[in-house]
């Protein structure tokens, strides 16, 4: 159990590292071909910090791994509120951008229905598995295509600000004083490093999974999906750390919503992603915290630290749960 655990380890790092050097090599590269930074923003930085995720799904789908594809989706969009948005906020009180509230978050919570509606289908036939399927994968690809016109056109008026706030201004910040062949040495060696991140994480959380007896859901929704939103982490921490709370923000939801359009579209489109054992609980909590992210925002228009602590809690408590009740029915 040791070597899996190691090899875990491992791929959990390579994982990072390779969204970190694709988001410093690409805004680089962006930046000195003269793209905007609007463009960047809503691009490379969003799909860089969701390639973790991207690449681990692809391959789980790729093998036949639906429930770590399940696990690691719901789990990541678990993290990315309860455990990220709560350590910034006990970092220090987030000020919510009301164009989070009117636009952003809304819509973050009608694809997070739309996403639990596909699952439980209440059409769909009795002898089918509930689940994501291909034809589900193309509507949420769809959807994600629309996601980006719309985020696109929202930024053409100088009237009008993103619906993704923060990712404009500060990628500057994100930029490296590197050539345009180091840039793409960078994004060479990041793929690499996402794609052998991907092959060891996928192969030890199954074989760990084996090994403790527990459902492949409960792993990738705990370990894979933890360590695949640690590039939302250092960018909600660095962000909180500059009082950019905006980014902080922005970058989550808008990673939740890369999760679930983009990344369960691609997967779901390669195969069926079937409901594991104990996803109910998930889809239950994946979507109230989106709805008490809503309720807090438009009531108080901030996260403060006691906000920030009940979520750390919430996530500890339920993923802590999740993990040793599936080693408890093992």
């Amino acid at each position: 159990m040791a070597i899996e655990i190691l090899l875990l380890i491992i791929g959990i790092a390579l994982l990072y590292f390779g969204g970190e050097w694709l988001i410093t090599g690409a805004t680089t590269l962006a930046r000195k071909l003269g793209v905007a930074p609007l463009i960047v923003g809503l691009t490379v930085v969003a799909f860089g910090t969701s390639a973790p995720e991207l690449f681990v799904n692809t391959r789980a789908a790729l093998a036949g791994h639906g429930e770590i594809s399940f696990g690691n989706i719901f789990g990541s969009n678990i993290a990315n509120i309860a455990l990220i948005l709560g350590l910034c906020a006990i970092a220090r009180p987030m000020v919510v951008h009301k164009q989070l509230v009117r636009k952003t978050i809304p819509m973050l919570l009608a694809f997070t229905g739309l996403a639990i509606f596909m699952v439980l289908d209440p059409v769909r036939e009795l002898e089918d598995i509930p689940g994501f399927t291909r034809m589900d994968g193309l509507i949420l690809l769809a959807l994600f295509v629309c996601f980006l016109y719309l985020t696109a056109m929202s930024t053409r008026s100088k009237k009008k600000r993103t619906l993704l706030p923060g990712q404009i201004e500060d990628v500057e910040d994100l930029v490296g004083d590197y050539s345009m062949g180091f840039c793409l040495l960078i994004i060479v060696a990041s793929l690499g490093a996402l794609v052998g991140g991907a092959e060891l994480t996928v192969s030890a959380a199954i074989a760990l999974a084996r090994q403790l007896g527990i459902s492949e859901a409960a792993i990738g929704l705990t370990v894979v999906a933890f360590g695949t939103s640690l590039p939302e982490l250092a960018v909600g921490l660095i962000a909180t750390r500059k009082g950019q709370a905006d980014l902080a923000i922005g970058n989550v939801v808008g990673s939740n919503i890369f999760n679930l359009l983009l990344i369960m579209g691609v997967t779901s489109t390669i195969s069926d992603v079937p409901l594991p054992v104990g996803g109910q609980e998930d889809l239950v909590v994946a979507g109230w915290l989106v709805v008490l992210l809503y309720l807090t925002a438009l009531t108080q228009k901030r996260v403060a630290r006691t906000e920030g602590w009940v979520l750390v809690v919430i996530y500890l408590g339920y993923t802590g749960w999740r993990f040793f009740a599936s080693v408890s029915a093992a």
